[in-house]
């Protein structure tokens, strides 16, 4: 189905300056460009897109050469990355149906259908749109003419709030089981349902996720959790019985209503920050979703049981065991291994019941002391003992958050003014620049002015000195 400019409520309008000009600098040199995937998809169901994905018959290579500020990323499946500022525009080239070596490209797959390679290349979308993994994301834009194309009733669908994979489900799960989380998220962020061909597979075939790249499948958890729709990601992937592959280490207590209730409620606070607009951080997430894992160690190994404070030591003994196992699934970055442990050693640290006005300094002015807090109210409102921590800590939890505004206002004001700078720096170059066009042009006109005299003084001087019979 096409429809043309007048049949749907797309303009180019919709779209940012940086997606709009790398598809006409990419017509412009003779390729095939389109808006496709989520943007489209947003904005049919009038959701503001975040991200802007195009699609051409140009290869990977090809577009990094016409685009200086870029970069090719990935193996399995190279993208560009075309880079405005702040923003980047996701570029990838058309891929064929075919699953043999080409001649634009390779792919390869292993002994179980997955696809290791799948860098395959197609000329057009009428080949892209079959390797597009749901119809209501091989919708095509074209900015050129204000054209949409679906090839796979993907306008149906959404009409309907339905996903709906492309193609066979089993091979197309098998050639990439993170589809079936990718199901699972659209379900959760959309409120569409899925079709029975789409999910009636995913029992069989969810086994298939522990062959992913861990590296992967920690980008997959954040897009679950941290997107706005985390707690209705929680409750599909119980669903589904997905979160057990998810936290290998959980397997015991992702179905035991403390555990839900607990993330659950975390994941409604920080559905409410995005909604917001305000950041949510990965190592805050796995704080919360390992953290009734963690505490049950803790008090097995405590001599005093029940104890809500434990030695340092053992806290970062115990994070690191449950980090460890968890890494198995998501291979958690390094950086964000070392936030989680120091999380736990300060939340654990607020119950010192010997704290010193020292240790309290100390505790409060740590970067992560706010985050502790954070994490001391979820508890809270599931166990009423730690109130009087929860009034305690907040007047130095205000006081932390009163400064950190107040440096962020700093650095905004800051960052404004270089900006100011550098606008007015322009402008002066500019202003320079003009004038100094304006002189030499002036200096030239003087200069065919005076050059026009003097041919006119010869010319009469000629004309006297023939009139005198002066001239041989």
């Amino acid at each position: 189905m096409v429809l043309t400019s007048d049949q749907h409520p797309i303009t180019n309008s919709n779209f940012s300056k940086a997606a709009l000009k790398t598809c006409d600098v990419l017509q412009k040199h003779g390729f095939s460009a389109y808006l496709v995937g989520g943007c489209i998809r947003d904005l049919l169901l009038g959701i503001k897109p975040k991200d802007f994905d195009i699609a051409t018959n140009a290869t990977p290579e090809k577009v990094h050469n016409i685009f200086s500020s870029s970069r090719i990323i990935g193996r399995r499946f190279k993208i560009v990355h075309v880079l405005y500022g702040n923003e980047i525009i996701e570029v990838t080239t058309f891929r064929s149906n075919e699953q043999t070596k080409s001649r634009r490209g390779t792919t390869v797959s292993d002994g179980h259908g997955m696809l290791v390679r799948d860098n395959s290349y197609g000329q057009d979308i009428d080949e892209d749109c079959n390797r597009r993994d749901f119809t209501i994301n091989a919708i095509y834009y074209d900015p050129k003419d204000g054209t949409l194309t679906d090839f796979h009733g993907g306008l149906y669908d959404l009409k309907h709030g339905i996903i709906d994979i492309i193609g066979d489900p089993e091979v197309r799960y098998a050639e990439d089981p993170v589809r079936i989380i990718r199901a699972i998220r659209f379900k959760a962020k959309l409120g569409f349902k899925l079709s029975k061909r789409t999910e009636d597979p995913i029992a069989k075939q969810k086994s298939l996720l522990i062959n992913i790249s861990n590296a992967r499948m920690f980008e997959e958890v954040n897009k679950l959790f941290l997107s706005g729709h985390g707690q209705a990601s929680l409750n599909e992937l119980i669903d589904y019985d997905l979160l057990r592959l998810l936290m290998p280490g959980q397997r015991s207590v992702v179905t035991d209503s403390e555990f839900h209730d607990f993330v659950s409620y975390a994941l409604e606070s920080s559905d409410a920050r995005t909604a917001r607009g305000q950041m949510n951080k990965p190592y805050f997430l796995y704080a919360v979703l390992l953290f009734t894992k963690v505490r049950s160690i803790l008090e097995q190994q405590s001599a005093s049981l029940g104890s809500i404070t434990y030695p340092e030591e053992l806290v970062v003994q115990t994070a690191q065991q449950v980090l460890n196992t968890q890494n198995a699934a998501t291979d958690i970055p390094s950086a964000i291994y070392y936030d989680i442990s120091s999380l736990y050693v300060l939340y654990f640290s607020l119950f010192s019941p010997f704290i010193t006005q020292e240790e309290l300094e100390k505790i409060t002015s740590n970067s992560r002391f706010r985050a502790s807090y954070d994490l001391l109210k979820l508890r809270a409102h599931f166990e009423p003992s730690l109130e009087p921590y929860v009034e305690f800590y907040k007047p130095y939890y205000d006081e932390s958050a009163l400064k950190a505004e107040t440096l962020r206002q700093k650095k905004i004001a800051k960052r404004n003014e270089k900006r100011q700078q550098k606008r007015d720096a322009m402008n002066a170059f500019k202003k320079d620049a003009q004038s100094k066009n304006e002189k030499k042009a002036k200096s030239e006109s003087f200069s065919k002015d005076s050059a026009q005299d003097r041919q006119e003084r010869l010319a009469k001087a000629r004309a006297w000195r023939i009139a005198m019979n002066l001239d041989p």
